[in-house]
């Protein structure tokens, strides 16, 4: 059995829960030392290689090592086949006050990885070599997992999808305003529920957003009719529709805005999980928090330090392709130049 269908108790992990990390985005940042661990680097490819090279994504965790004699900060890449690497020292000094916090709640994060190798002559010799890279996918620290927990409610976590905008949050100033925080965003667990809105001529049936059981806004009635489906299906399984939300602004302005699968976007493979399940289609041991879990991975943030983000501006692209994209103060964006 792979390192990452394992649950919480075995030694691969330390008896520590996955947890993979929440906006993974693109593989963004380069693993240092990959060199020394060019063994586990090449099992994870092809058996066969050519000069061009080959690529593969897999899942990696992200292990703490605070006894490291070179870096109290270390933080090691480990895939199913062993360590493949190292944070960068000024990455892991960023990244590492939140992985703590999350090993403090019986957890260790995981995420995703580009892994590329080939094999190629040397320069000065007849003999051929292997060569390889890692790069991973890794938000900014306060990004990296929900600033609140899953409902205690039964529910079930919606797959990821692309970006739902919530309407009518200035509604709802109150409710909003716990999750702004410095950084101007902050991902949250939220639920959807149907409502029924009437006026003096119709009624029709909206889908509400609710950050912990209060409401912060509604889905126009098109993405509603595209969500509640999804909802009125999993409350039949007797769950509670949860769904990854990013709260994002400040006093004068603030945003929800989903990402998440819309109903006509679920597999057949996920619903029939769900069905056979009995309510759940994701993998209980990457499901559940442990019981002795006592504080949110981003509550790490109140004494990591604040690292300020470059200005909007061009920058080289961060795939390290020949060209820039525009970095717009607080994320990349789509938008590339030559």
């Amino acid at each position: 059995m792979g390192l990452f269908n394992r649950g919480r108790g075995d030694n691969a992990t330390g008896g520590l829960l996955v947890t993979p990390v929440w906006g993974q985005g693109w593989e963004n940042l380069d693993v240092v030392g990959e060199s020394n661990y060019y063994d586990a680097i090449r099992a994870l490819l092809p058996t066969s290689l050519s000069e061009s090279g080959e690529e593969a994504i897999v899942q990696v965790l992200l292990i703490r090592e605070p006894n490291n004699k070179y870096d109290r900060n270390a933080i090691a890449v480990r895939a199913d086949t062993g360590t493949v690497g190292y944070l960068p020292k000024e990455d892991a000094r960023r990244y590492a006050p939140v992985l703590d916090a999350l090993a403090a709640n019986g957890r260790v994060a995981q995420t995703a990885a580009r892994v590329w190798g080939c094999i190629r002559e040397d320069w000065d010799t007849t003999r051929k070599s292997f060569m390889g890279s890692i790069r991973i996918a890794l938000p900014e620290p306060h990004m990296l997992f929900p600033a609140n927990l899953p409902p205690d409610a039964p529910h079930e976590l919606l797959p990821v999808g692309g970006a739902i905008q919530v309407s009518g949050e200035e509604n709802y100033r109150d409710n909003v305003a716990p999750w702004l925080n410095q950084h101007g965003e902050a991902w949250v667990h939220a639920t959807v529920h149907p409502v029924v809105e009437t006026t003096a001529r119709t009624s029709k049936t909206l889908a509400e957003v609710r950050i912990e059981g209060r409401p912060v806004g509604r889905l126009t009635p098109k993405m509603s009719q595209d969500l509640l489906p999804a909802v009125d299906h999993l409350a039949d399984h007797g769950l509670t529709t949860c769904v990854r939300a990013i709260v994002k602004g400040n006093a004068l302005k603030a945003d929800v805005v989903l990402y998440t699968a819309r109903a006509g976007d679920l597999s057949a493979d996920w619903l029939a999980r769900l069905d056979h399940h009995g309510g759940s289609a994701q993998p209980a041991e990457i499901q559940a928090a442990p019981e002795e879990a006592t504080q949110t991975p981003a509550e790490a943030l109140v004494d990591a330090p604040s690292v300020p983000l470059p200005p909007a501006n061009w920058y080289p692209d961060p795939h390290s392709i020949k060209r820039l994209r525009y970095w717009d103060g607080a994320t990349w964006t789509e938008h590339t130049s030559d």
